[in-house]
């Protein structure tokens, strides 16, 4: 905890709202891919599907797919809110090592320089750290779809074949 207290000061105001961005975006993150393995794992069970069962199988791929749609539009955008916050960041502590140089004696000038810098840096370095790992498990998520998407396929065209003889 201590750390992270340390690296909200050390990366400026800015870093308040990375965290709590992160801690949604995981949050949705994880909560996609489990519901994705979930349906994957109800799939993996041994079944026979009847003809008359195909509707139902169909709106539950169906589900399943725009339930993904949507989960993937707004992880989008927090995915991409991500390093738009490390820039705000960034120009933020370049505001401050500005200021810093403004009429002050040389060891505050030194010390203004290297606070505003070090913001700049974290905070640019936090959006980046948040989104590129979340890009990595939509990306994650997008292939167990479309595995679910295939499995769905083979069961449907498997109940196909054994009501057509």
């Amino acid at each position: 905890m201590k750390a992270l207290v340390e690296l909200v000061e050390r990366g400026g105001p800015v870093m308040v709202a990375i965290l709590c961005l992160s801690v949604v975006l995981y949050s949705r993150c994880f909560r996609l891919l489990l519901s994705l393995w979930r349906s994957n794992r109800q799939l993996d069970r041994p079944f026979a599907v009847r003809e008359a069962q195909l509707p139902q199988l169909r709106r539950r791929r169906e589900e399943v797919h725009e339930s993904f749609r949507q989960q993937r539009l707004a992880l989008g955008a927090m995915i991409t809110a991500a390093p738009l916050l490390g820039l705000l960041g960034t120009v933020s502590g370049m505001v401050t090592t500005f200021e810093s140089l403004s009429g002050h004696s040389p060891e505050k000038i030194m010390e203004g320089l290297a606070r505003g810098i070090s913001e700049v840096l974290v905070a640019t370095e936090s959006g980046l750290v948040v989104a590129i790992p979340a890009l990595l498990v939509v990306h994650i998520a997008n292939r167990a779809l479309r595995k679910y998407l295939q499995k769905m396929n083979r069961i449907e065209n498997g109940a196909w074949q054994i009501a057509s003889p």
